[in-house]
């Protein structure tokens, strides 16, 4: 059991990418100072470089890597920590994949991980957020959202040995179904829950918050901690994020399009109709109020 992934969980933009942030400035950096090439540090796992290694262990199916069930046979290979290509005690990865098992075979497992953040966000809000970021309609978000089957397909990596027909996917199924997925079980890893709402809105409070997860449940010291968060919270604002980004670009844009747009709640009041709000109420209405979306 080596415990070895520190998984950032989420789905699709719910604020990985600010946890992120703040997690590399916390243990990256010397005084707390971002800039978006630490994100380096904490990289997405569905990416096609660590299929690399594994390639010869697959064998014939690694080509068929697009059938979801095949694909699920190998995850947890893919997972040993020989095969993840680092050094250290852990690291941390960034995932959208939902927790689930396909046919008795489990994205991830309990002896693997050293423990999980896990972002969630208002649905309603994800809808506009994901619309921007995929240039499509609200409906097309509101029916990938609502989606029991949705799934994204793995990103191209180094040594990419995938065509767009056969790419590997991550399985997400609908938004209230992976956010069960990672919240409603009794893991024996620590696990710590962050509210996208209080990432932007009451952040001082929630950097203590994650800081003192990784004090309380990890042992870890932080030197000039209080220094240290200060410039956590100077450089990791979504103005300061979206001046970096024009100033430098951000990889994990769609082309032509900015990753940091607003970065706010309630955007969905002034943007979606009713039919809209409704179908994604409805729907995701008993994990919505578990987590206070009224």
């Amino acid at each position: 059991m080596s415990k070895h992934i520190f998984w950032i969980a989420s789905y699709p933009k719910s604020g990985n990418t600010l946890i992120r942030a703040i997690l590399s400035s916390l243990f990256f950096t010397i005084d707390g100072t971002f800039n978006l090439k630490l994100l380096e540090n904490i990289r997405q796992f569905e990416t096609t470089y660590n299929i690399y290694k594994v390639k010869d262990f697959i064998g014939k199916d690694l080509y068929k890597l697009n059938d979801i069930s095949i694909f699920y046979k190998y995850l947890l290979k893919i997972q040993q920590k020989e095969n993840l290509d680092f050094k250290e005690d852990f690291k941390f990865f960034k995932t959208h994949s939902g927790n689930f098992k396909i046919n008795d075979n489990a994205f991830t497992m309990e002896e693997n991980i050293r423990g999980a953040i896990y972002v969630i966000r208002d649905p309603r809000d994800i809808c506009v957020s994901w619309t921007n970021h995929t240039g499509g309609s609200y409906d097309q978000s509101v029916d990938f959202m609502t989606n029991q089957l949705q799934s994204l397909l793995w990103v191209k990596g180094k040594n990419n040995l995938f065509e767009e027909h056969n790419m590997p996917i991550s399985f997400l199924s609908s938004w209230d179904k992976h956010v069960i997925s990672w919240t409603s079980n009794n893991w024996k890893f620590p696990l710590l829950i962050i509210k996208f709402e209080d990432l932007v809105y009451r952040k001082k409070e929630t950097v203590k918050v994650i800081v003192n997860f990784f004090i309380d449940k990890f042992g870890f010291r932080f030197h000039d901690l209080d220094q240290k968060i200060a410039n956590i919270l100077k450089t990791t604002g979504f103005n300061y994020l979206k001046e970096e980004e024009i100033k430098d670009g951000f990889a994990e844009a769609q082309e032509g399009r900015r990753f940091f747009k607003e970065g706010t709640k309630n955007q969905w009041k002034n943007k979606l109709n009713k039919d809209q709000i409704l179908k994604i109420e409805e729907k995701f209405k008993m994990v919505m109020n578990k987590f206070g979306y009224k």
